[in-house]
């Protein structure tokens, strides 16, 4: 991410733990996230062709793969902060600003 680029995130819980995914596209070597109906994510190493084909280009339309941006550890909104990202489905703005990430709601 570039020093002025503003980009929409997204927050989804994975196993009572936050991620902050990407609408960017999923390439091979990616970890990703794939969703079924918004929910039950589940975290996956997108290892190779088959699994990337399998991500990319599923069949079921209620099923969602985002490019993991930022794993929990990197993470340091509060649980009041993260409960608010939440409410609002989730979806956040980020910059990237002198070295420090920015997020707006």
């Amino acid at each position: 991410m570039s020093e002025t680029t503003k980009q929409k995130v997204k927050m989804i819980m994975v196993q009572e733990k936050p991620y902050i995914v990407s609408l960017e596209k999923i390439e091979v070597g990616d970890n990703v996230i794939v969703t079924v109906a918004g929910q039950h994510g589940s975290l996956i190493k997108c290892e190779n062709e088959t699994i990337y084909n399998l991500v990319t280009q599923n069949k079921l339309s209620s099923n969602q793969a985002y490019k993991v941006f930022m794993e929990p550890e990197n993470i340091k909104f509060q649980a009041d902060q993260i409960e608010k990202i939440l409410e609002n489905d989730g979806v956040m703005e980020v910059e990237f600003e002198n070295g420090v990430y920015k997020y707006s709601i």
